[in-house]
């Protein structure tokens, strides 16, 4: 009798085959998300080689390096082995991320910022799993194909929370110059569905490559197959990129725009990358 071929390993493979590899450890959290929008931009190498974790790299797909907005609503969270649950509430998260890869071939993305409005995922995040969380209030809509999300930065509502909401309400009866830090808005209309090999590597990860202390960490990232819909920009503005060191991205348009309608995502540990 022939054994049987070795499980491939994570972040090796076809993009499409990446999703249903088996987590090498129970996940640590499973989320549902809605209504995805991936934004892509191609780059050289070197532009995003400084801003990815120690021991990766940008991944070169279809001749490029890309880095891209992704922007989602997060409907539930669980954490095994305990049920599903929605007190985390409905939000909105808007990230900007780069396609990553490291020597043991695992292809990636390395988070640049994941800006959204829940406080204890943003300590749980930096603290537990080295993402870097940004507080911002954002919201999403859906109308029927057209999806939009946006997201705006107060950083100082997380340090001094009181006087944020008293600055903000004396901004509301006073305008003057505004103090917020860094937005972003993105509204696509979804089309057919996409097959192509470049939209599957643009939308199917392997994991998270994270800086933590002095490491480099890989989360293991696990979802079924996606339906992927080529989409239609109709909005794409704000300054989020300078924040993460990529002034004026926003200035040309994306070379792929993707919607997804909806996933279930696990993470679990993967390794210490270096």
């Amino acid at each position: 009798m022939s054994e049987a071929a070795p499980a491939p390993a994570p972040g090796r493979g076809a993009p499409r085959a990446r999703a249903s590899v088996a987590l090498l450890h129970r996940p640590v959290t499973v989320h549902a998300w809605d209504d995805i929008v991936f934004a892509h931009w191609r780059c050289e190498p070197e532009t995003l080689a400084r801003l990815v974790p120690r021991g990766t790299r940008p991944d070169v797909v279809d001749g490029s390096a890309w880095v891209g907005l992704v922007a989602y609503v997060f409907r539930e969270t669980q954490v095994p082995p305990f049920p599903p649950s929605t007190r985390l509430g409905r939000m909105t998260e808007v990230t900007i991320e780069v396609l990553t890869v490291d020597d043991a071939g695992r292809r990636g993305i390395a988070y640049l910022t994941v800006d959204t409005p829940n406080v204890p995922a943003i300590v749980a995040a930096h603290a537990l799993l080295g993402v870097p969380y940004t507080f911002a209030w954002a919201r999403s809509r859906r109308r029927g194909e057209t999806v939009g999300h946006r997201s705006v930065r107060h950083p100082g509502r997380v340090r001094h929370p009181i006087r944020a909401v008293r600055l903000a309400r004396a901004a509301r009866r006073t305008p003057g110059p505004s103090t917020v830090q860094h937005a972003a808005s993105v509204r696509a209309v979804a089309g057919e569905v996409d097959r192509s090999p470049l939209a599957a590597e643009l939308t199917t990860r392997a994991g998270i490559h994270a800086r933590l202390l002095a490491q480099t960490l890989f989360w293991q990232r696990q979802h079924p197959p996606l339906t992927v819909r080529s989409a239609r920009l109709e909005r794409l503005e704000g300054d989020l990129p300078d924040a993460v060191g990529l002034p004026g991205l926003f200035d040309r348009a994306p070379d792929s725009v993707l919607v997804v309608d909806g996933t279930t995502v696990r993470y679990a540990w993967g390794d210490v990358v270096r």
